[in-house]
């Protein structure tokens, strides 16, 4: 099994709101971690990842199927 993929970020987050008598400020913020392991049959030397508009894009192909091969048996 190929070893787990992960990556890492840190997330900040400040809201405001305003009211006639009042101002609330809510602010979160911290770290986080995705991490994912890959199956055995995907070729993970072709792996490709694209971020357009705020989507992201991962394409993981398969590794090529094992052909078969022929093995001369001699009787004697």
């Amino acid at each position: 099994m190929t070893p787990p993929i992960e990556r890492a970020g840190e997330r900040t987050l400040a809201e405001t709101t305003e009211g006639a008598d009042y101002r609330r400020v809510e602010r979160s913020y911290g770290s986080f971690t995705r991490s994912f392991s890959l199956p055995e049959t995907v070729d993970d030397e072709a792996i490709e990842a694209n971020l357009a508009d705020g989507v992201l894009t991962v394409r993981l192909p398969k590794k090529e199927a094992p052909t078969a091969r022929k093995i001369a048996v001699s009787s004697n």
